[in-house]
C-alpha cells in the first residue's frame, strides 16, 4: 500500500461526557470526504490520542470505518509507552477494518537513534496492519535521524512517516535519504504551512490540522502542487498559512491550537466544543474572537 495525498488527522468529537459523539463523527467524516480527502488519520496529537481512554478510541475507529467503507483508507494513531499495548490495539484496529497504524517514538524518557530503531522494528514485526513512523519531537522529546528512518525504511511493514518537526531542513534530508524507497515508502508533511513547499519537492502529500476546517482548499492545495501549478499553490498556501497563523494563536499552550479548531468546527456546526480531559474548550469571549477569524478568512 502506497499512501498518498491529502489524509488529515481527524479531530475527536466529543459530548458534554466525553465519550464519543456519534452525530459529530458522522459529520466530519461526511465534512471531509465531501472535500476530497485521500485518507483519514484517527487519534493523532489533533485528535487528541493519548488523553483518551481506550473505549472512546475503539468507538471511534469502529464508527469512523463503518462510515467510510473502506473509500479511502483510514490511519489510527497507536502510539504508546508500552510495546504490548501499541500492539494489542493495532490488532483490534484492524478487526474493525482500519487499513493502517501510526506510532511517534514512545514519550516520557528520550529514545537514543539504536532504541528508536529497536522500537521501531519490534513493532512492525508485531503489528497486523501496514506501520507509518510518526516524528513529533515536540511531543516526545524524540527527534527521529534521516539515517534511523532510512535503516527503518527498509523494513517491508514500515511504509511511510509523517514529519512534523516544522523544520524544513530536515524534511528535506529525509527526502534525500529515503530516496531509494520511495517506490513503496510514504514520506508526508505535517505543519499547514508547508505542505505546498513540501509536495513541490517531492512529499507524497499532507497531514495537515487545518484540513479539518478546509478539506477542499488543502486537497485543491495538495493537486496544485503535485501539478506543478505554482500560481495556485502560491494562492492556497496564503491562505492556508493565514488559516493556522490567526486562529490557531487565539487558544493557549500547546494545546491551544486544538482549542481554537474544535471551537471553530463546533461554529461551523460540525461538533460539539469539548475536548479531553484535562483541558477546557475557549470561553466565550474567546469563541467571538474565532467567529470573527473565521468570518475574515
Amino acid at each position: 500500500m502506497k499512501l498518498e495525498g491529502l489524509i488529515p488527522p481527524m479531530v475527536t468529537p466529543l459530548d458534554e461526557r466525553r465519550q464519543l459523539d456519534p452525530f459529530g463523527t458522522e459529520k466530519m467524516v461526511a465534512h471531509l470526504l465531501d472535500g476530497g480527502v485521500d485518507g483519514i488519520f484517527l487519534l493523532g496529537t489533533t485528535g487528541e490520542g493519548p488523553h483518551l481512554d481506550y473505549a472512546v478510541r475503539t468507538a471511534l475507529v469502529k464508527t469512523v470505518c463503518c462510515l467510510v467503507k473502506k473509500r479511502v483508507p483510514v490511519l489510527v494513531g497507536i502510539t504508546e509507552t508500552n510495546l504490548e499495548a501499541a500492539a494489542s490495539f493495532a490488532k483490534r484496529c484492524k478487526a474493525l477494518g482500519a487499513s493502517g497504524v501510526v506510532a511517534a517514538p514512545p514519550y516520557y524518557f528520550q529514545l537514543t537513534q539504536e532504541q528508536c530503531i529497536d522500537w521501531y522494528t519490534e513493532l512492525a514485526n508485531r503489528v497486523p496492519l501496514p506501520l507509518v513512523i510518526y516524528n513529533m519531537p515536540a511531543h516526545t522529546e524524540t527527534v527521529l535521524a534521516p539515517e534511523t528512518v532510512a535503516k527503518l525504511a527498509a523494513h517491508p511493514n514500515i511504509i511511510g512517516m509523517k514529519d512534523s518537526s516544522s523544520i524544513i531542513a530536515l524534511f528535506n534530508k529525509f527526502r534525500v535519504a529515503l530516496a531509494p524507497f520511495r517506490e513503496r515508502f510514504s514520506l508526508f508533511m505535517g505543519p499547514d504551512e508547508a505542505m505546498g513547499e513540501a509536495v513541490l519537492l517531492g512529499a507524497d502529500g499532507g497531514v495537515c490540522t487545518g484540513a479539518n476546517l478546509w478539506p477542499k482548499a488543502f486537497s485543491a492545495l495538495y493537486r496544485a502542487a503535485k501539478e506543478g501549478d505554482l500560481a495556485t499553490v502560491r494562492n492556497l498556501q496564503a491562505f492556508t498559512t493565514a488559516s493556522s497563523y490567526k486562529l490557531y494563536g487565539l487558544g493557549q499552550g500547546q494545546i491551544g491550537f486544538l482549542q481554537a479548531v474544535k471551537c471553530a468546527l463546533a461554529e461551523m456546526g460540525l461538533i460539539q466544543n469539548v475536548l479531553a480531559a484535562p483541558f477546557q474548550p475557549l470561553d466565550a469571549a474567546a469563541w467571538k474572537q474565532v467567529r470573527r477569524c473565521l468570518r475574515s478568512l
